[in-house]
């Protein structure tokens, strides 16, 4: 069994508590901040998560850097565990 830590984060005003492996934890909290910086400057509130992820994934795969990585890569796990906490 992998080790896994738990890292509290603010998104959005809301508190979320996630397991990740200890190597990634810094790029986790580097997510959360950068996230966040993207939601404070959305002015469709009601929107705003879903605005701010396709930007970010827009810069991301625009940005040449890591785009092949991201098309093999499955999101969908960490898509769900964070749509399971933004529904609490």
């Amino acid at each position: 069994m992998s080790k896994v830590e738990t890292v509290s984060l603010r998104i959005f005003g809301r508190d979320l508590t996630l397991a990740c492996p200890p190597k990634e934890k810094d790029n986790l909290i580097k997510a959360a901040n950068l996230l966040n910086e993207e939601l404070d400057g959305i002015n469709d509130k009601n929107n705003a998560l879903i605005i701010a992820g396709l930007t970010l994934a827009n810069k991301l795969l625009t940005s040449g850097e890591g785009s092949s990585k991201i098309k093999d890569t499955d999101f969908s796990n960490l898509i769900n565990k964070i749509e399971k906490s933004l529904e609490k």
